[in-house]
């Protein structure tokens, strides 16, 4: 009795093969940038949280203030805001009054003197659960902080502006700008806070 072989094959063919691979080019075609877009948006989503919590609470603290009945000790603005006590603005040079800047300390200073060690100690004690922060470039390097904080001067007016680590381009490089990203910018002297969204990434 003899046997019979088929000779069917088991596998693709190169036209089933070829056209696998077009319909997965086309599905990543169009899968990525989706998917880079969600992650962008997440982002910028997580930055509004934050802005919106420290917004609220320059807020809160300068209603403290306000109901505290406006306490100032030689000619300096002060409030107790939750257990800890920030220097306010003043309402000389243009400044709208009341806004915290710093922490009271013995060397009461004044806004023209905001430092980045003031920056990062207004969302570490403004913020009831703040994100990891740091002035430090090479902390900010390391993966472990979600902010970089630095005090900077635009337009004469003394500012903090919080980037957003998580958001921070590359341009290519493979090294990433810490200060390439989204942030939020804190301008005491106007109590107001702003976002800048950076559409480079």
């Amino acid at each position: 009795m003899m046997l019979k072989f088929s000779n069917r094959q088991t596998g693709l063919t190169l036209i089933e093969l070829v056209i696998v691979i077009v319909v997965v080019s086309l599905l990543s075609m169009v899968a990525i940038p989706r998917y880079l877009d969600i992650a962008d948006e997440a982002k910028i989503a997580a930055l509004q949280g934050v802005a919106g919590s420290f917004s609220a609470a320059v807020i809160s603290a300068r209603a403290q203030w306000e109901a505290d009945g406006k306490p100032s000790q030689q000619r300096l603005n002060w409030v107790n805001y939750d257990g800890t006590r920030f220097s306010l603005t003043t309402s000389k040079s243009g400044h709208r009054e009341g806004y915290p800047f710093a922490l009271v300390t013995l060397s009461r200073r004044p806004l023209s003197a905001l430092s980045d060690q003031d920056c990062l100690d207004l969302i570490d004690n403004l913020l009831q659960s703040p994100p990891p922060a740091t002035p430090d470039e090479n902390e900010a390097a390391s993966g472990q902080y979600q902010y970089f904080v630095r005090a900077e001067v635009v337009s004469g007016h003394q500012l903090c502006r919080y980037y957003q680590l998580a958001s921070a381009s590359d341009f290519g490089t493979g090294m990433k700008s810490i200060t390439a990203g989204h942030s939020f910018i804190y301008t005491p002297a106007l109590g107001r806070v702003d976002m800048k969204i950076e559409h480079n990434n």
